[in-house]
């Protein structure tokens, strides 16, 4: 403007003042330790000493073997340790499924090892048996919800319960008590369709379908929805307990 006079209802346009530019980020100083001269140093024989190359040293300090004086003291940088990879929470992935229920301890421990060794039924075919993993896979993305047992929401055991219930299999409600129904079988031995059992708090307290691939199919209580899990992944095989056969093939049709 021209003038110093204000007239009402002006725009005026007001230049900021150059507010200090934003401090930059500092650098991530590298954590330091000192050494102390001895006579008759050099920089290969205090590199041996503090873990540290040569050549850090002597750039850091700007010294030499020549220039060290005994009594000078030196910076020695220091490796930070790696930042440790999350860990996920143990208890958060499976649910406790059995929580709330009255059975006592030693009750609990002899139903867990007490198993039929009989199978419930036998496959169709193997055609039947691929059958019921594209069923129950194509639940994939499906609720879960600890107690329930509908498509609005399913726990691991319902879920098992439901698959099964199509092929004319009736299992009991919880993961512990279909443990002990079935054929046990090693997880060197695992087909389409075993069951897998798992430790949570209790004994067995999760369970899952086995697809075949080290895979299995479930209810999971970490995604809260139908997924697949790998049998190899270190969670799952440090709280792998049994599996159990179900349903077997006639000699023609396999296992």
């Amino acid at each position: 403007m021209n003038s110093n006079i204000v007239k009402p209802g002006q725009i005026l346009s007001i230049k900021e003042k150059n507010s200090p530019s934003p401090v930059a980020a500092k650098s991530k100083t590298q954590p330091t330790s000192s050494y102390i001269v001895k006579r008759g140093d050099t920089l290969p024989l205090i590199a041996k000493k503090t873990g540290v190359s040569a050549l850090q040293i002597a750039r850091l300090n700007h010294v030499t073997t020549k220039s060290l004086r005994a009594g000078q003291k030196l910076i020695i940088p220091r490796e930070e340790p790696p930042a440790k990879a999350p860990v996920e929470e143990e208890e958060d992935l499976l649910e406790e499924e059995d929580e709330g229920l009255t059975d006592d301890a030693s009750g609990q421990i002899a139903c867990e090892e007490k198993v039929s060794e009989e199978l419930l039924g036998k496959w169709g075919s193997a055609d039947e048996r691929k059958l019921f993993i594209r069923v129950a896979t194509g639940f994939l993305g499906a609720p879960y919800r600890l107690g329930g047992a509908t498509v609005k929401g399913i726990d691991c055991s319902a879920f098992v319960r439901k698959m099964y219930e199509f092929f004319d299999i009736t299992l009991p409600r919880t993961a512990r008590e279909q443990s002990t129904v079935g054929m046990q079988v090693g997880r060197d031995e695992l087909v389409e369709g075993d069951l897998v059992f798992f430790r949570t708090k209790k004994p067995i307290g999760h369970v899952g379908i086995y697809i075949g691939n080290n895979e299995f199919v479930h209810a999971s209580y970490k995604a809260k929805a139908v997924r697949i899990d790998s049998l190899d992944r270190p969670y799952f095989q440090k709280r792998f307990q049994r599996a159990v056969r179900l349903k077997g093939l006639d000699e023609n049709g396999g296992t």
